[in-house]
């Protein structure tokens, strides 16, 4: 669909109104170069170079064709027109047999362009001519284009496509893989795959194809195991026998080939994983998936670090596998107790059936003997020994983080594997690339749950602690919050060296508390045990009292308490000043410290998560309901609706699982009250003009609406946009009658708005719009010239008369994106003063969180800094600096962390001053939506010093 062009002077719109229900209301705006008169411009510059009148006629009509392919534009093209020019273009391909290749392979190519028309005649016609010029055509390297032509066409109109034309496409290329072109057969085959119908392949395509797995040329080899497994994609079975021809294809010299081979065994051994097959020379009969699980380990010795990190992959999703083999990938020695064992009946069989006999002359010389081919050892690798072993020691990065991430896979799915794997996963922590140690922390902590942690272990953990990657020290947190120890000892040690980290790097604070956390939540007995030392609680004496301030002591404190809430008799160990303490942190940490049967602490009762949510969500329909009754029945209506406002925000922080829905209802009631407001303005010629800011906080609260929720329907969507359209309409009304600003560009914001409800309207034909929005897209659309002045005549009786946009429905899916500054904090602010030398920079570490964050808003974040004299200055974090946020269950989907470094600058001042620092969402140039209340810090330039 077209959309409207920021020139006034170039938008000229038309509209189509429907006498059916039905049927949608559609505004398009022209674009410069006409489709139209484009096609007519292709048709005159093909006919006026001459055909088929040797080389010098080839070239010019080669460049011509050149030309047309560099500058077609299909956007809203007429079938017609382009049926016209497919046509001339099928006409000069065949005047050009005799001639020059290129031109030909050349008209072929600019006919798969036209399939970007989406139109039923055209991809018909462009099938039908293609087909037909090919059947008469000699030159295989034109073959092998008109097939690649093809297999465009129809993968990108499928749809589209009746059975008829797939099954002559299908049929089309079979035919040509009688050819002696190895090109002709890779696009041939390629097509085949893609359209054959299934009943077909069950019949014996498949077995075509695999045939072709055995060609000369390479590029066919790789085509044909691509084939069938695009087969597997669309459906088809694909059978355990062809097992074999793919494990001999992985031994083909070419790369290409053994990397679709590899694919095709790995897709062998989970789709068939307990059939049963042989495997090597003496013909042991073994599962699909281990003999698939060996094969793919194998390759992990590759010479193609591509192969490599494919066969990594490909290891931790095949969970099938028997816990045998997946125990030989850790150990790099070859296993004999793998071998089948022959029974004492075999083996005299075997010695009668040989014909010899024992002289007698020696101890058990009859014994049999096993003849070992030296062929077929390999010192390197044998089938799955040490292959996750290998990938972990490989010298690229991509083999080692797929290596730990299959292990990770195969360790959830095994826990008797977790346990081995351990000590692998540990020693990746000294690995030199920073992801790989982050790949293996996160490995760790998702398979904390099967594993407990021993004291040398331990050792090698806490050392990576004093790593100087942030990243890495706030994922050893998480992940020791979320293991277990074994011993005292143990605990003690993670203890002290978490405060030993702590105050060698105190950003990581917050980290270290909600470690802290967890370790006392699944330690009690051992925290029990050591809760004296920690405390330094002397059984006779009485110890000076600590501080509550300090991050050390603050962190023992949350690992008692957290413990205790899991072991009650652990409180009466505790002193009295640890129970003062413990009233102050339950008020000041309610999120980390938790509720404690102690006198004088603030005690809340328990809510019951279901319960709260059902009276949550009757309150909420409640208040609609009274909305609703409130725009019908009330005149004097905004008071009571901004009481409801009040209660939709109020309920909103209540509940944190309808944040995002009452905030929404909330910023669209009061988009509504705002309307209903502004629009008692232009009922009388004599009324003052609202205020500026009145306007551009209704425009504000329009675009949250559409850029800071998430998780909205289409309805949601389609009430969004006509009260987005309500309010564009209205702001028009206003500027204009204002006359002290121009009104350029509110029209042009409101034709923008209208064709992009147009649009919504168009491509959601289910959904009808309001009477106002029928009305104002027809009014629109029946202006030629839409200059402010005529749309503020033609629009405003319909402004001044239009009813309120019904409230949308309560749905409980919708998130609203928040923001929270970590760093810098309000305690740095009172404490800390940023001194530096007036015009230098000064560089401030910045941390926030995010909540429902979005890849469209990653993209729009803004981070304003406001000095006192205020100046603003805008920057633009690299969206490398956003992370997710880990959590023991893994990533979490649209939680993120920015981290990064903002820099402050600025004349003399006298004293220091407080500057704002605050997250926004740059969704408009000049417009600019805050996520969050500002964080306040004191900054001092100081003049430069003369002299000495």
């Amino acid at each position: 669909m077209a959309t409207a062009v920021k020139r006034p002077h170039s938008v000229t719109e038309t509209i189509e109104v429907s006498q059916k229900p039905t049927k949608k209301i559609r505004i398009q705006t022209s674009v410069k170069n006409n489709t139209g008169s484009q096609f007519l411009q292709i048709l005159a510059s093909l006919d006026a170079v001459p055909a088929g009148h040797g080389a010098q006629g080839s070239k010019e009509l080669l460049e011509v064709l050149v030309k047309i392919a560099d500058e077609l534009v299909l956007e809203n093209a007429q079938i017609t027109e382009a049926q016209d020019v497919i046509h001339r273009l099928v006409d000069i391909f065949r005047q050009e047999r005799d001639g020059d290749t290129t031109v030909r392979v050349k008209i072929l190519g600019l006919l798969a362009d036209f399939a970007d028309v989406r139109a039923p005649e055209v991809v018909n016609a462009l099938v039908d001519g293609i087909i037909a010029v090919l059947k008469q055509e000699r030159s295989q390297k034109v073959i092998a284009q008109g097939l690649y032509s093809l297999h465009k066409i129809g993968i990108k109109n499928l749809k589209l496509l009746p059975s008829t034309h797939v099954t002559k496409i299908a049929h089309f290329a079979q035919q040509q893989l009688s050819s002696d072109s190895h090109h002709t057969h890779k696009y041939a085959l390629m097509v085949l795959s893609a359209f054959v119908t299934l009943i077909d392949a069950r019949k014996g395509v498949m077995d075509l194809i695999g045939h072709y797995a055995d060609s000369q040329d390479s590029g066919v080899r790789a085509q044909a195991l691509r084939s069938i497994l695009c087969l597997g994609e669309r459906g088809a079975t694909l059978s355990p026998n062809l097992y074999h021809r793919a494990v001999e294809a992985m031994k083909d010299d070419y790369e290409c080939v053994r990397k679709e081979a590899l694919q095709l065994v790995f897709q062998l051994g989970i789709s068939h994983p307990d059939h049963v097959t042989s495997s090597g020379d003496d013909e042991e009969e073994t599962r699909l998936i281990d003999a698939a699980f060996g094969k793919v380990c194998g390759a992990l010795c590759d010479l193609s670090i591509q192969i490599r990190t494919q066969a990594a992959e490909h290891l931790g999703l095949m969970t099938q596998v028997s816990s045998e083999f997946l125990h030989q990938t850790l150990d790099k020695k070859l296993m004999s107790n793998l071998r089948r064992k022959k029974t004492a009946h075999e083996r005299g069989a075997q010695l009668v059936a040989s014909g010899e006999w024992s002289t007698g002359k020696r101890w058990a010389d009859d014994a049999p003997q096993e003849r070992l081919d030296s062929k077929s050892i390999s010192l390197v690798a044998s089938g799955a020994c040490g292959a996750l072993v290998h990938g972990l020691e490989d010298e690229f990065l991509e083999v080692r983080t797929a290596a730990v991430d299959s292990m990770c896979k195969l360790a959830l799915s095994n826990p008797d594997f977790a346990v081995t794997c351990l000590d692998f996963l540990v020693d990746m922590f000294n690995d030199e690339i920073e992801d790989v140690r982050l790949k293996a922390i996160y490995s760790l902590t998702a398979i904390a749950r099967h594993i407990v942690l021993r004291e040398d272990q331990l050792e090698i953990m806490l050392s990576s602690l004093e790593d100087y990657s942030v990243d890495v020290r706030e994922g050893l947190h998480l992940m020791l919050g979320a293991c277990r120890v074994s011993t005292q000892a143990c605990l003690l040690m993670v203890v002290q060296k978490l405060l030993d980290v702590l105050s060698k790097y105190p950003q990581d604070k917050n980290s270290t508390f909600g470690c802290m956390r967890k370790i006392g939540q699944k330690h009690p007995n051992l925290c029990m045990a050591v809760t004296s030392h920690l405390l330094q609680d002397h059984p006779f004496f009485d110890s000076a009292e600590r501080d509550v301030e300090d991050p050390a002591y603050l962190c023992i404190l949350i690992l008692l308490f957290n413990a205790a809430e899991h072991l009650v008799p652990l409180i009466s160990l505790f002193p009295d000043v640890t129970l003062k303490h413990y009233a102050y942190l339950r008020d000041a940490m309610p999120q980390i410290v938790p509720q404690l049967p102690i006198e004088g602490a603030s005690t809340t009762k328990p809510i019951n998560p279901l319960k709260g949510a059902e009276t949550s969500r009757e309150y909420l329909n409640t208040i609609l309901q009274h909305i609703h009754e409130i725009f019908n029945v009330v005149r004097e209506r905004v008071p009571l609706l901004k009481t409801a406002q009040s209660n939709l925000k109020r309920l909103g922080e209540i509940d944190p699982e309808m944040f995002g829905t009452a905030n929404f209802l909330e910023t669209f009631l009061a988009a509504q009250i705002q309307l209903d407001q502004l629009q008692s303005c232009t009922t009388t010629q004599r009324s003052r003009a609202p205020l500026k800011e009145s306007l551009a906080q209704l425009i504000r609260n329009c675009l949250k609406l559409q850029h800071i929720f998430s998780g909205l329907t289409y309805g949601d969507m389609l009430l969004v946009k006509q009260i987005c359209l309500r309010a564009c309409a209205l702001h028009l009304v206003l500027i204009v009658r204002d006359r002290s600003q121009s009104a350029l560009g509110p029209c042009q914001m409101l034709l923008q708005t209208a064709a992009d409800i147009s649009n919504f309207l168009d491509e959601k034909e289910d959904f009808q719009p309001d009477p106002f929005t029928t009305s104002l897209l027809s009014l629109l659309g029946n202006i030629s010239d839409p200059k402010p002045g005529r749309v503020f005549r033609e629009i405003l009786p319909l402004v001044q008369s239009a009813s309120p946009v019904r409230m949308p429905p309560a749905n409980i899916n919708i998130r609203m994106c928040v923001a929270r500054i970590i760093e810098p904090c309000a305690q740095m602010a009172q404490d800390n003063v940023i001194k530096v030398t007036a015009g230098l920079i000064a560089a401030l570490p910045f941390v926030a969180e995010f909540d429902n964050l979005q890849e469209t808003q990653k993209r729009e974040m803004r981070i304003k800094i406001k000095y006192p004299d205020q100046h603003v200055h805008t920057v633009v974090p690299k969206l490398s600096d956003f992370k997710k946020i880990m959590t023991e269950q893994g990533e979490h989907e649209t939680s993120m962390r920015l981290r990064t470094t903002i820099l402050l600058s600025h004349s003399v001042w006298t004293e220091a001053s407080s500057v704002d620092i605050t997250l926004c969402l740059s969704v408009r140039p000049g417009t600019e939506l805050e996520l969050c209340k500002p964080a306040k810090i004191l900054f001092a330039p100081k003049p430069v010093r003369r002299g000495i």
